[in-house]
């Protein structure tokens, strides 16, 4: 089936695919269908019995894969030309993923760019890329692309002109919870939250005697905390107040009565549920559109409509994983690939001097970029002959004297150690704002706001019985200027 394009959309709640056949008009939605992933259905299963109820055969096949199999990392590149920026991005997340780099497939994209790039890196275990891909194999299925859920939805409605340039796209799962921001028309983060994190009032989610308006409920008051803070600590590392203007929904959390309302109460914005399908470019014929359900279907029909080589999605399908492409397949490529052939044997044989020049000339032009890509990297080193070797070289140094702790710091204590321990001790009914932490190997200072001295002082008994610090110190405390109803603190800590 040439023509046809086939979305599919893999996750932790259900399977969905939806086919497109693109026409002058627009798309035209030729068949849907949903699974949903039960305690009788496994994914194995779901996707069996997919393609039993529905045609998979299509021309091309763009997938999706969950948020929580995927690792996310906001970093800041001192660099904009994005082959650099592809070079050196395993050195940077080496140190920040629990697994080797070479067991990960990675890639990114450029949030911001001027002098230096804020880029939203993404990295999964080749080991479930693999079994993904074999599942989807036994079916007929082979994905030219594979993107994030719920990205292409975000994707989508970026193309659309009245969406904000800053919003959130909120996939509701019955699991967990990914939330993918844009700003400035791209998409700046992503981040998946597991229900289990989560601090459900009332009672848990799953919770079978409450009814579905009541679990939305519930889960609006959860999610908006930590919302907030994710927002907030991203405002921070992206140097700018990232207000959303409007938040967009979907997923099967989004089927609960109210959840729209609840949401948008309690984060303060317009929330919308998404349905893609009433574009209109997009059409679709009555007995599809009598079964569309826009909260299982909204992904993977962007998927549909996304094209391979466009756009600011991700792509996991790299290095070993990539899709070669045949070039035998029909009469039309092999007439290609013959003329190719002649073309390069006829330049062989007229132009063998020109051609041993010109690859001798860019060799040098590559040896001289990787010289200069040194330069930038490490600005002190003056003598630089093998800028690959030294390279390798600089980081074992950078790597050593960072292992190397100045002092007597115990070095088995741990920098999310020492959150915990600060945040267990502070009540969660304590009125108190935290607004900068710096953790270095001596001392942690803590800086923030609350509603009267009698609290600081309080804050500072409770940490002073930590087993990770010999002294707890108010090293300031004054009234707010601008409101004079809160009072200012900052706290040093002494390590042990």
């Amino acid at each position: 089936m040439p023509g046809k394009i086939l979305g599919i959309d893999i996750n932790r709640d259900f399977i969905s695919a939806v086919q497109v056949v693109r026409g002058l008009k627009g798309f035209q939605v030729v068949s849907c269908h949903s699974v949903m992933i039960d305690k009788d259905n496994d994914h194995a299963q779901a996707l069996q019995i997919l393609a039993e109820r529905m045609d998979l055969k299509s021309g091309t096949y763009i997938a999706s894969i969950d948020a929580g199999n995927i690792s996310f990392h906001n970093l800041s590149m001192p660099f904009k030309d994005p082959k650099k920026i592809k070079q050196t991005l395993p050195f940077e997340l080496e140190t920040l993923v629990p697994f080797p780099i070479e067991d990960l497939v990675i890639d990114f994209n450029i949030i911001r760019g001027t002098d230096k790039s804020d880029i939203l890196a993404v990295s999964a275990k080749k080991t479930v890329i693999s079994e993904y891909l074999e599942g989807l194999k036994r079916s007929g299925v082979t994905p030219g692309l594979i993107d994030i859920r719920p990205v292409p939805v975000a994707l989508w409605l970026l193309t659309c002109p009245e969406t904000p340039d800053c919003g959130l796209v909120m996939d509701l799962g019955q699991q967990s919870i990914t939330v993918a921001l844009f700003v400035e028309r791209r998409v700046a983060l992503v981040r998946n939250i597991s229900l289990g994190d989560l601090q459900m009032p009332g009672s848990s989610f799953q919770d079978n005697n409450a009814s579905s308006g009541q679990k939305g409920e519930r889960l609006a008051k959860a999610i908006q905390p930590h919302l907030k803070n994710t927002l907030r600590l991203f405002s921070i590392q992206f140097k700018a107040g990232i207000t959303p203007e409007k938040a967009f929904i979907t997923g099967a959390g989004s089927l609960y009565p109210g959840i729209a309302d609840a949401l948008s109460g309690q984060l303060g914005i317009s929330v919308e549920i998404t349905d893609i399908s009433k574009q209109g470019e997009i059409h679709m014929d009555a007995d599809i559109a009598a079964q569309w359900n826009p909260a299982l279907t909204d992904n993977a029909l962007s998927l549909a409509l996304r094209e391979i080589k466009k756009g600011h999605g991700f792509n996991l399908r790299k290095g070993e994983f990539e899709v070669k492409k045949n070039f035998l397949k029909t009469i039309k490529e092999l007439r290609k690939v013959g003329i190719a052939l002649l073309i390069i044997i006829g330049l062989l044989m007229a132009d063998l001097g020109v051609d041993y020049y010109l690859v001798k000339k860019r060799y040098a032009e590559a040896e001289a970029r990787c010289a200069e890509l040194f330069r930038q990297s490490f600005p002190d080193a003056k003598n630089v002959k093998y800028p690959l070797l030294q390279m390798k070289q600089k980081i074992e140094e950078v790597k050593k004297t960072a292992a190397e702790l100045p002092g007597s710091v115990n070095n088995n204590q741990r920098v999310l150690d020492l959150i915990n321990d600060i945040s267990q001790r502070i009540s969660k009914t304590v009125d108190m704002d935290l607004s900068k932490m710096v953790i270095d190997t001596e001392t942690v200072i803590l800086y923030g706001e609350t509603d009267s001295f009698a609290t600081v002082n309080s804050l500072e008994g409770a940490l002073k019985g930590s087993s990770y610090f010999s002294d707890v110190s108010i090293t300031n405390e004054k009234q707010d200027t601008k409101t004079g109803k809160r009072v200012e603190f900052e706290f040093k800590l002494q390590r042990k």
